[in-house]
């Protein structure tokens, strides 16, 4: 069994799902499970929590579970501290990471995890194709200022950003399979650029009030 995983990349929904996969449980709330999430972050209070949570033995499984949902907003102190439990975790016990990208983290954190790393091109449902197209087409049709007024509908959070970048460009991917225009390669290039740029924690509201002054009407 592995006992320390960090999953990368693709959406949060697919690293969850992994998770699940691999602890071979559904993550439901149970005894035997600890969810860390960030508010706004997670720091070395939560750690100490996990450690007191391992430290005891399984209620009613044969493990016991820990998802850091957000593992990229572990605060530096707070990464420092969970160095040990990493390196030595309980017998019976699984920890799971979840971030979009191992470069978020300290490599101390990375050089102790079993690494995942999902594959970026994960293709939308019928029904996710169809609200991003919307989401597309909302865009580009609306005039300069409009463009400015939306941005903070998706720049809420860097977060959101970042979903808003990965959803449009598997969306835009898979449109260019139908009809491959270069002006949808040079948006793609683009939503990759602007990831590169809220990775790097430029302003959100910046970087897609950028974007969007790319977005055009066919």
């Amino acid at each position: 069994m592995l006992h320390s995983i960090l999953i990368t990349n693709a959406q949060q929904k697919d690293r969850l799902e992994t998770a699940k996969l691999y602890s071979k449980s559904d993550l439901k709330p149970n005894p035997d499970l600890l969810i860390l999430s960030p508010d706004p972050s997670i720091g070395i209070k939560d750690v100490r929590l996990l450690e007191n949570f391992l430290s005891k033995k399984p209620y009613q499984n044969d493990k016991k579970i820990v998802l850091i949902n957000q593992a990229h907003k572990l605060t530096i102190p707070a990464q420092n501290a969970l160095l040990k439990t990493l390196e030595e975790p309980p017998a019976n016990s699984q920890i799971f990471l979840l971030a979009p990208q191992d470069n978020q983290l300290l490599p101390t954190i990375v050089s102790r995890c079993h690494i995942i790393t999902l594959k970026k091109d994960i293709k939308l449902t019928k029904k996710e194709f169809k609200n991003q197209e919307k989401i597309f087409e909302n865009i580009a049709k609306n005039s300069l200022g409009e463009k400015i007024n939306l941005v903070s509908f998706y720049a809420k959070s860097k977060d959101e950003a970042l979903n808003f970048c990965e959803n449009q460009t598997l969306y835009l991917r898979q449109l260019m399979l139908k009809n491959r225009q270069l002006k949808t390669a040079q948006l793609i290039k683009k939503l990759l650029q602007t990831q590169k740029y809220l990775h790097s924690n430029v302003n959100p509201k910046l970087c897609l009030e950028s974007l969007f002054f790319s977005y055009k009407s066919s």
